[in-house]
């Protein structure tokens, strides 16, 4: 019988829950027999690879040539702030967050990213994609969307690299004068499960729609891992939370 998704997957995630629970011997740096790990769990090598390869995607594990497998280290959780801009980023930044674009193309919005900006369904835009990282595991997935009759005057906002969204439209004569950001929850698509390499049934989603005085001129959404990341806000000189008053 051919092994399916679903056998993979439910192999997978049983092997999940022993590793972040932290079971006896998949603690990080094990490492473990892809023999009796098939045994221990009672499936197919076939099934086992396959599940294997499901969580090596997701960093949990790694391949030891003719031995088996590493457990790896789970990524660690931290706190990231909604500033009162509407920005999110992580409450104390470290050496070695990244951001590695992804997509940079002309597409047409979804009936939300067209009602966020204020234009008929399936409008063109150009879409910026681009992974955050700590610690070398992906922790949110940014995407920003700009009508495609403003890329036209702001044509960097074309580049395929990291670039100054903001600073780009600001010189085009689109300075910000306001901004509108919401907060949701809901489940990952197929894609930001890839890129966020993680299984987790629910992301965080804020959303930021940026203003030039009557004209929308981006909106932007951050699909951030709630297995990893919490949210935080705060307001005055709260202890111990950096530099409240950094903009």
């Amino acid at each position: 019988m051919a092994t399916t998704p679903t056998s993979r997957r439910s192999i997978a995630d049983q092997l999940r829950t022993e590793i972040l629970n932290g079971e006896p011997d998949r603690a990080p740096g094990t490492v473990v027999s892809g023999r009796k790990l098939a045994e221990h769990l009672g499936c197919a090598r076939k099934t086992l690879i396959g599940a294997m390869q499901i969580l090596e995607q997701e960093g949990l594990i790694r391949p030891v040539p003719q031995v088996g497998y590493m457990i790896l280290s789970p990524a660690a959780s931290f706190e990231a702030r909604v500033d009162e801009h509407g920005h999110v980023r992580p409450v104390l930044a470290q050496t070695g967050d990244t951001t590695e674009p992804v997509t940079t193309a002309v597409r047409k919005a979804s009936d939300g990213v067209a009602a966020a900006l204020g234009g008929p369904p399936e409008m063109s835009v150009v879409l910026r994609q681009s992974v955050l990282g700590r610690t070398g595991a992906p922790w949110a997935v940014r995407e920003i969307y700009v009508p495609r009759g403003i890329a036209d005057a702001a044509p960097r906002l074309l580049d395929p690299g990291l670039v100054d969204e903001a600073g780009i439209l600001d010189a085009a004569g689109l300075k910000e004068t306001g901004h509108l950001h919401t907060i949701s929850a809901g489940p990952a698509t197929d894609q930001e499960t890839a890129l966020l390499k993680s299984r987790t049934a629910v992301t965080l989603s804020v959303q930021r729609v940026s203003y030039s005085g009557e004209q929308a001129r981006s909106c932007e959404f951050m699909i951030i891992r709630a297995d990893r990341v919490s949210l935080t806000d705060w307001s005055g000189n709260v202890p111990n939370y950096g530099e409240p008053d950094a903009k």
